[in-house]
């Protein structure tokens, strides 16, 4: 794990720690593998407070949501972290919302037929990404309600 000699902190006790698993029990031929146990779940920040003068984080749950003036949203996203989810919710199903990578950092999915810097929501819907590298995420998720209403663009 190339940042695993970057962890600071550690937490100690019974109720979270590692545990390595045999290949018999992943499957991987790749040798024992070791993953956190013990929590329920892993707790996301989420936030409603997104603007289009601020970039969104790229981590965690946003929620955007279309204003009542006349222009159109765009909201920009802050470069990938790789191996980082970021879902956006969008939650307007009244206006279009555009939701524009900072620095055309692309956006590769298998039904994109090819790469992507904006995504447009006009029917609302949810979009998971996960970051490759620092230039590129990769769509893992799109709800059927945001494939109906999102289109994933080269430019804005």
């Amino acid at each position: 794990m190339a940042y695993g000699s970057n962890i600071t902190t550690s937490v100690l006790g019974r109720r979270l720690g590692l545990q390595i698993m045999s290949t018999a029990q992943t499957g991987s031929a790749n040798g024992a593998q070791e993953f956190i146990v013990g929590p329920n779940d892993i707790r996301l920040g989420a936030t409603t407070a997104d603007t289009t003068s601020t970039a969104t984080k790229p981590h965690g749950i946003s929620i955007l949501v279309g204003t009542s003036v006349a222009s159109t949203p765009v909201y920009s996203l802050d470069p990938p972290i790789p191996g980082v989810r970021k879902i956006i919710v969008f939650g307007s199903t009244d206006s279009a919302l555009y939701l524009k990578t900072k620095n055309a950092e692309q956006i590769w999915g298998s039904s994109l037929g090819s790469s992507a810097t904006v995504i447009r929501s006009s029917g609302g819907g949810c979009v998971e990404l996960i970051g490759l590298t620092t230039a590129a995420w990769a769509a893992i998720n799109i709800s059927s309600s945001a494939v109906n209403g999102c289109e994933f663009q080269a430019t804005t």
